[in-house]
């Protein structure tokens, strides 16, 4: 079976780190009021320590990312997004037990 092109695994990894973050910032972007910054949402929720809750949502479109890879046959991709968002997961459970 020959290799798909765009079947790097690094490549999933990075694409599962990023993404969440994209995600979480169009979460601000359309949710909360722009005279606010961003890292000053984040401040806020790590007061109200719901900052795990926001990093749990942001998470979900990696989801998408792994389906798309796992149907195309991107088996290396897949398998970087599901490492990138093991990392977010070992993140939000440490966060979860800190509160």
């Amino acid at each position: 079976m020959a290799a798909k092109k765009g079947d790097i695994q690094l490549w999933g990894l990075a694409a599962g780190l990023v993404l969440p973050a994209v995600f979480a910032y169009l979460v601000y972007w359309f949710r909360f009021d722009h005279s606010t910054a961003f890292t000053e949402v984040l401040e806020a929720l790590k007061g109200v320590k719901s900052l795990g809750k926001l990093l749990s949502l942001s998470v979900m479109p990696n989801l998408l990312l792994f389906f798309i890879g796992i149907w195309s046959e991107r088996l290396l991709l897949a398998r970087g997004v599901l490492t990138a968002t093991a990392v977010y997961a070992v993140a939000a459970v440490v966060l979860f037990l800190i509160r």
